[in-house]
């Protein structure tokens, strides 16, 4: 590619945007097909023509600078352009190619994702997908992810975001805590419970019950906490406490009686699944990819 902007070319642009997303020198150049030497010139000359710092460089982590970042944001919207011209060319031809890099989360990722990767692969051979599985809410644009499919409420406005499933929110516990400790008649009586907590749910300890028009936000509390869902789960299969969690991930449990529900004649919030997005120019295999799951996932 041979597109020079004072001495800047496509290749050093899109060099920084592959290590930014890999936070690795010798990642990015086997990404590209090159020495890692030839990824550290491209990145010299970046920093030589824009007269700045890109990257933080050590042995253990390579990591954009404050103008580094900034640079990235401004160019990668151009980039993105110019791969989606290409991917409309591929559309053209019925070809869905390109690498993906997606983020899903932990739990519902192994349940009803991670089961129908190999299939889109299967019938996208020329995708390359690096599947990410973790609970936070990374930050999309900045880490250089295609996609990130997202439970709950959504509160960054900069990004674009398609519902492709809803799940429903239940309280449950085991029969032992609720023969041990009482079976919550009204919501109110969650006050006087050992609730575990979602810290990943967020705001306030509170959870929110409604029925027939009445609606209530109850401050629970409890003695765990914990940004993974499966361990409070397992806590409350247990015995340690109630727990509100997605009916999707405790259907099993549900079913065989290692948890039971509460207040069932009270309602949760819906959880809505998303496919988020940096922008609403969607290449044609991340594209591809969305449409796929929204046609896997469950409505539970």
């Amino acid at each position: 590619m041979r597109y020079p902007v004072h001495g800047i070319t496509l290749d050093d642009m899109v060099t920084l945007a592959e290590v930014a997303r890999l936070r690795s020198l010798s990642q990015a150049a086997r990404q590209l097909h090159l020495s890692t030497g030839a990824v550290s010139r491209r990145i010299d000359n970046l920093e030589q023509r824009l007269g700045v710092r890109l990257l933080h460089r050590s042995t253990r982590l390579v990591a954009l600078t404050t103008e580094g970042s900034q640079y990235l944001s401004e160019i990668l919207p151009a980039l993105d352009a110019i791969a989606m011209a290409g991917d409309r060319l591929g559309e053209g031809n019925q070809q869905i190619r390109g690498n993906i890099r997606a983020v899903f989360p932990v739990n519902y990722g192994r349940l009803y994702i991670a089961p129908h990767l190999a299939e889109f692969l299967l019938r996208h051979p020329q995708v390359r997908l690096e599947a990410i599985f973790d609970d936070n809410f990374n930050d999309i644009p900045g880490e250089g992810l295609d996609l990130a499919v997202r439970i709950g409420q959504l509160e960054d406005s900069r990004l674009v975001a398609r519902r492709i499933a809803t799940d429903s929110r239940v309280l449950v516990a085991s029969a032992n805590y609720l023969d041990k400790h009482g079976t919550p008649v009204h919501p109110t009586d969650l006050l006087h419970h050992n609730c575990l907590h979602y810290t990943h749910f967020r705001g306030p300890q509170r959870w929110h019950l409604q029925r027939n028009g009445e609606r209530l936000s109850i401050a629970v509390d409890g003695n765990l906490r914990a940004d993974y869902g499966l361990a409070l789960t397992m806590a409350a299969e247990g015995g340690l406490g109630i727990v509100q969690t997605a009916r999707s991930i405790i259907h099993d449990a549900l079913a065989d009686g290692r948890l039971c529900e509460v207040l069932c004649d009270w309602s949760l919030p819906d959880i809505g699944v998303h496919a988020v997005t940096p922008s609403r120019e969607v290449p044609a295999r991340v594209k591809a990819l969305i449409d796929f799951l929204a046609e896997r996932l469950p409505d539970a």
